[in-house]
């Protein structure tokens, strides 16, 4: 048996061709690296070198600017670029990633776990230096919805064999555990769930609205992908619609970068928090979150409620 030799290239009978073939690949990669032009160099740097942002993530913006920096900008030309979904909790971001790797062709990916691969990946996490400083986080998107539908998908989450599997501490069984004992308790702070989208919003990373995609995903796709400045097509987008219909994905679950059981998506209606969370709990949500929801244009219905109820009690007497 032949040893190998220096750096492990082989000294078979074909090693000489193959070793120079290799080194040949290895010079080119080098190359290519060296060539790349700095991440810093591709930003659009439009506007006065004061509101330059500060962060290394070439998806954030300076706090008091108003463009996207990293508008036009190829991921084939930022090492291992991604593009990241910030989003809180059963916000639709698995369907989101998943709709945006199979329209972009790219690999779904764990973006705080894998810094050296490409592709669409999404995170929780409110923004902190652990995202600020990343350069492979090319572009992103905010993903919002209406805190209360989130926290009624949370809840009936919450109760699947795959959450509790997952988190074998958990023991909140009705809406008031739930709510006042781990939710507010735990969830909201850990997100920091009032300023969470706010922040990133603030930083230049473009909005989606999961209402906006339930109602029509094509137009916010594509909006999305003119808005990082990336070509798109119309019938590849129509294709990855009917790939992850939500119907679909409820049977099946999904393929990523983990295995996204089937118990993990819901129907992801609008408003069916109006029939289910109770009536003391959604007043002191919409009384505790009540700037949040103004700040994203959602209603509060608790009051109004409350008020008809008590002018269909006036007419009944």
């Amino acid at each position: 048996m032949q040893e190998a030799g220096a750096a492990g290239f082989d000294h078979g009978p074909d090693g000489g061709a193959r070793n120079e073939i290799g080194f040949r690949a290895m010079v080119e990669m080098d190359t290519k690296e060296l060539n790349r032009p700095s991440v810093e160099s591709l930003m659009n740097s439009a506007g006065p070198p004061m509101y330059r942002a500060s962060y290394k993530a070439p998806v954030f913006n300076h706090d008091l600017s108003y463009w996207y920096r990293a508008y036009g900008v190829k991921l084939a030309d930022v090492r291992a670029a991604k593009v990241v979904i910030f989003g809180i909790p059963k916000s639709g971001n698995v369907w989101l990633q998943s709709l945006l790797c199979d329209t972009l062709g790219l690999t779904p990916v764990d973006p705080m776990a894998q810094p050296d691969v490409s592709g669409v990946g999404m995170t929780h996490l409110p923004f902190c230096p652990a995202v600020a400083d990343r350069e492979d986080f090319l572009h992103g998107v905010c993903l919002v919805r209406d805190p209360r539908d989130a926290l009624t998908s949370l809840y009936h989450y919450s109760k699947t064999a795959h959450f509790r599997t997952a988190r074998p501490e958990f023991h909140y069984e009705d809406w008031d555990e739930f709510y006042y004992e781990w939710y507010l308790s735990r969830f909201v702070p850990g997100f920091d769930m009032p300023a969470h989208s706010e922040k990133y919003a603030r930083l230049g990373v473009p909005v989606v609205r999961f209402e906006s995609l339930r109602r029509n995903a094509a137009r916010e796709v594509m909006r999305l992908i003119k808005r990082w400045g990336m070509a798109a097509d119309e019938q590849v987008i129509a294709d990855a619609i009917k790939r992850n219909e939500i119907s679909e994905l409820q049977k099946s679950g999904k393929s990523l970068n983990v295995e996204v059981p089937s118990s993990h998506f819901r129907a992801g209606h609008v408003g069916s928090f109006k029939l289910e969370i109770p009536d003391e709990i959604l007043v002191d949500f919409e009384h505790r979150f009540g700037h949040l929801l103004s700040r994203w244009g959602y209603q509060p219905v608790a009051t109004v409620r409350s008020a008809n109820d008590d002018r269909t009690a006036t007419c009944a007497t």
